[in-house]
């Protein structure tokens, strides 16, 4: 290799969804320079529009904490409507999508956010281009050396880019490599990562377009139960916009000696049956292959990273795929910033794997169940009647796994070798770990309502909340008290690292006196039902301590004490150095 080389601290491999969030999320936290490469510049048709659309509530939460969320809705089909109908066009209850309008509530974002790949990554890029980082496309990966005798934090990885449009080559030297470039990584092919799992037989088409139809509710996230073409998917989308898919089955494709555009039209006529369609225009469809695998490893070498369909495929009979690769951007965004930057432990990486890897592995086992009876198959390990309604099946399954398909039920695991979810000396209904709900706030002076994922914004920052409780707020004043003469957590607040919000029981005049003191941090009212308290499940008599992680999950919950200061000072110590 040549010797002059471009330094940076992250180089990201892939400008999709994925990649883009994750650099969004570098430049945005500060003190780290990142770059972003990709392969194609997406100026066909095909590489424009089309692949994933949808997002579910946890996902749009998480952007909405990014700052990132408003701009995709302004443009989005806001889908909160599902409907499914059996193979004569009657509606059946309780099938396809149902979980969709009884699962997607306790969060302001309740619905499925529906717009296109294409959209989504024009406002992250836009986003990150006001950060002063922009793609370089279009650039290959031709080779990766990472020097595993160089220190930790140093620029040990050394990688080769192509200018396809030019020919020339380029190095860059930089401390972490984040491969967010798809199932056909060369990030994970070029570290020698195994991708373990299976591709089957089966294939399905997806095709978008403004259509034509008598389909009774077509603006809905709806299932056709077809006996030829399995459970066909039919979404509104953007700009009028409505995608079909369909299973492809040998028989189907024996049928053509080419499957091209007109082949996929016709079929997608087909599997809508008795329904009638017409395609206006067709802006881009596919065929492929339905498989699950999952990479040995998401963080080799300690300097390498995989995250999204470069460490997990997976179908899309259930529309997880960039829902779970922008949890994985989430995941590991703050953490590798806080360790780039000097103020976390270089452990705390570590836990990237170690709490994602858990959830891919759920999701690719109910992905396993859904896609075989998509294509009208029951599931390869069902002992039950072998006569069973697979469209049955299929929703009884859809409906148990509805926390996690909407994201709100994920949670990460409380283990002895990870310092952010931690037990603490509250015993609470909500567990550290789990997602910290999103609940309704009362702002001081104005009375107006505001919500408390507004109020914590992703900044790589943690935020204690504190439940001030009444009725004499003693606890409150002992927490206040033994705070101040705290030097870690002072120290913390300093750095920008943490922050205190308190959030008072009930609506005053005046937050001063009811504490007698300045609040800790920025105040806020619970609404009139106290609502925040109940759902963290703290005494409004005794109070509480909630840290939520930068992510918004869930550390620790403790009692409000002086007591709780040390508890702090513990969980901290864990994660900062």
């Amino acid at each position: 290799m040549a010797e002059h080389a471009r330094e940076v601290d992250v180089l990201i491999v892939g400008a999709g969804p994925v990649g883009l969030v994750t650099a969004f999320q570098l430049a945005k936290f500060g003190g780290v320079s990142v770059a972003i490469i990709d392969k194609n510049e997406k100026a066909t048709s095909q590489q424009a529009y089309g692949r994933a659309i949808t997002l579910f509530p946890r996902t749009s939460e998480l952007l909405d904490q990014l700052g990132l969320a408003e701009k995709l809705a302004q443009q989005c089909f806001a889908c909160r409507e599902t409907v499914t109908y059996n193979s004569k066009g009657e509606e059946v209850e309780g099938r396809g999508w149902s979980f969709m309008e009884t699962s997607m509530n306790d969060t302001a974002w309740d619905f499925a956010l529906v717009l296109r790949q294409k959209y989504q990554e024009d406002v992250f890029r836009g986003a990150l281009n006001e950060y002063g980082v922009e793609v370089e496309a279009p650039f290959s990966l031709l080779d990766v050396v990472v020097d595993e005798t160089a220190p930790a934090l140093s620029h040990k990885v050394t990688a080769a880019i192509k200018n396809e449009k030019t020919g020339q080559q380029t190095l860059f030297k930089s401390k972490f490599l984040i491969g967010c470039d798809g199932g056909h990584s060369s990030v994970r092919r070029m570290l020698n990562i195994p991708f373990h799992g299976t591709t089957s037989a089966d294939k399905w088409v997806r095709i978008d377009g403004l259509v034509k139809t008598n389909v009774p509710k077509p603006r809905t996230y709806c299932s056709i139960e077809s006996p030829t073409h399995g459970n066909v998917l039919w979404v509104g989308l953007d700009r009028g916009r409505t995608r079909i898919g369909y299973a492809f089955t040998e028989k189907h494709a024996n049928s053509y000696e080419v499957f091209d555009e007109a082949a996929a039209i016709k079929e997608a006529k087909a599997a809508v049956k008795p329904f009638d369609l017409e395609f206006e225009c067709v802006d881009w469809w596919t065929i492929y292959s339905v498989g699950q695998r999952i990479a040995e490893s998401f963080f080799v070498k300690d300097c390498v990273f995989l995250a999204g369909d470069a460490c997990h495929t997976h179908s899309s009979g259930a529309a997880q795929g960039m829902n779970t690769g922008i949890h994985d951007s989430v995941n590991l965004a703050w953490k590798l910033s806080l360790v780039l930057r000097g103020a976390a432990h270089f452990d705390l990486l570590r836990t990237y794997q170690a709490e994602r890897l858990p959830n891919v592995q759920r999701l690719i086992q109910y992905d396993k169940d859904i896609s075989r009876l998509m294509t009208n198959r029951l599931p390869e390990n069902w002992t039950g009647d072998p006569d069973t309604d697979v469209n049955a099946i299929l929703g009884d399954i859809m409906g148990q796994a509805a926390s996690f398909s909407s994201g709100l039920g994920i949670f990460y695991d409380l283990e002895e070798s990870n310092p952010l979810n931690r037990a603490g000396s509250q015993k609470v209904v909500l567990s550290p770990g789990q997602r910290g709900p999103d609940v309704d706030l009362v702002t001081p002076g104005t009375y107006e309502t505001t919500r408390l994922i507004q109020q914590t914004r992703n900044s790589a920052m943690f935020h204690v909340v504190v439940f001030a409780g009444g009725p004499a707020l003693s606890k409150e004043a002992e927490f206040y008290a033994a705070m101040l003469e705290s030097t870690t957590l002072t120290a913390l607040r300093a750095k920008n690292l943490m922050e205190f919000l308190t959030i008072l029981k009930s609506v005053t005049p005046s937050t001063w006196e009811v504490l007698g003191h300045d609040p800790l941090g920025r105040a806020y009212f619970d609404d009139s039902k106290q609502n925040a308290y109940q759902r963290y499940g703290i005494d409004t008599g005794s109070g509480g301590v909630a840290v939520l992680r930068p992510d918004g999950w869930i550390g620790t919950v403790t009692t409000l004490s002086e007591d709780a200061v040390v508890e702090l000072e513990s969980y901290f110590q864990g994660i900062f150095q």
